[in-house]
């Protein structure tokens, strides 16, 4: 028989180190938040659900010690399994909801603002009913098996029902989810590069513009939010997915039994102390905390530069100003998937070309001047708004930075 507590005291030093992470990040978050300057950076749907989960992972990471510090069955080790487990599935549905919003808002549309308060409502009540059952019926407390805080059931079939029903299947599906969600957002992203190529293509062979143009940005404004997307699934799917597989192996073995059994324990109680070391690493991070670190530092030296993503507009609405909106990364990034409105990006485009030395009069009317090469792109898109009887360039640009600031809350 080999003896469980070094794997125990792993699992409680990782895990209050992974809750010092979450609360260092949560205080920075914190920080960047009251400063009316770099606040802005941190106005987004999906930022706030990583702050609600890193919260939430900070008390997954104390309960974590608790339950690794006990030695023996009592009130506070099934309640500490309970309080983990509750936090575990919290912050599971929470990072799923980070990757379900951002493809309801790029591929369909949606308000991710209006569906915010759904997330978080539908996440906790998913958590409550999952582990509510199992505490109620006795089945955390000490596990005779490990030897330590978690499932107390003895019968194998029993245990395997329980964790596999209100753990283990939820965690699984979730993690795919995740992947499932984040590959079609990905999808879509490089399917709209490759529209995009193919417009300035046409637009530079034959001097027109296409019927339905996008928003059309340069392709290395996708590569930073395609690792975005893809970090909090692939690195929920790793930790969950090997997770589930190392706690099962005590149940299937009943015990530890030789090294290897001991092994697998090991790296079980690592990943589950270690968990929410990644998702504070994942945080700390994210474009939006960068850039509001950023912009606080500078502030608080005084310094307005380029470094500095904006200055809130003097309106009451706290909005950043179009120097801000222009260097917010994810802003510029993913403005470009919805076609609000007619691309301005394929106007400035177009080949410069001199005006033929001589064209009938009858053949001029309907046709739209196109100015010599020393045209600036501004009188080209002013000609170009002239001929389609467009609005002016300023309520259009208005327009625009209203749409893209509006959209950045909502991802």
């Amino acid at each position: 028989m080999f003896s469980t507590r070094t794997s125990d005291l792993l699992w409680a030093i990782t895990s209050a180190v992974g809750a010092s992470f979450c609360l260092i990040v949560l205080l920075v978050v914190a920080a960047v938040w009251w400063n009316p300057e770099s606040r802005p950076h941190l106005d987004r749907v999906s930022f706030r659900i990583v702050t609600v989960a890193l919260f939430v992972n900070m008390l997954f990471g104390i309960s974590s010690t608790v339950g690794g510090i006990l030695t023996e069955d009592s009130f506070l080790c099934g309640f500490s399994i309970f309080v983990l487990q509750l936090t575990l599935q919290f912050s599971s549905f929470l990072l799923f909801c980070i990757v379900l919003n951002l493809q309801l808002v790029v591929l369909y549309g949606l308000d991710g603002q209006k569906l915010e308060r759904y997330y978080f409502i539908g996440s906790f009540l998913m958590s409550i009913i999952l582990v509510i059952p199992p505490y109620a019926a006795g089945q955390y407390g000490w596990d005779p098996l490990e030897q330590v805080c978690w499932y107390t059931n003895d019968d194998p079939r029993q245990r395997i029902a329980w964790q596999i029903g209100t753990q283990m299947a939820w965690t699984a599906m979730l993690a795919f989810g995740e992947i499932a969600a984040s590959v079609s957002v990905t999808i879509f992203m490089l399917k709209h590069r490759i529209r995009t190529r193919q417009i300035f293509v046409s637009t530079s062979g034959n001097g027109t513009v296409s019927s339905s143009p996008p928003q059309v940005v340069h392709a290395n404004n996708y590569k930073r939010i395609i690792i975005r997307i893809a970090l909090y699934p692939l690195a929920s799917c790793f930790v969950n997915v090997l997770s589930i597989f190392t706690a099962l192996h005590s149940t299937l073995t009943d015990g530890i039994h030789n090294q290897e059994d001991y092994n697998i324990l090991l790296l079980s109680d690592f990943l589950y102390g270690g968990r929410a070391i990644v998702y504070a690493l994942l945080a700390a991070s994210d474009p939006a905390l960068v850039r509001g670190i950023q912009t606080l530092y500078h502030s608080l030296r005084g310094s307005h530069k380029a470094h500095s993503i904006g200055k809130p507009s003097s309106n009451t609405s706290g909005s950043p100003t179009r120097s801000s909106s222009q260097s917010l990364v994810v802003q510029v990034e993913l403005s470009t998937i919805r076609d609000y409105l007619p691309s301005e990006a394929s106007i400035d485009d177009l080949p410069s070309r001199p005006e033929p030395s001589f064209v009938p009069p009858s053949q001029k009317e309907g046709m739209i001047d196109v100015p010599r090469k020393s045209a600036s792109a501004s009188q080209l898109r002013n000609e170009y708004r002239n001929s389609r009887c467009l609005p002016s360039t300023e309520p259009m640009d208005e327009e625009i930075l209203r749409q893209e600031q509006a959209f950045h809350r909502q991802i």
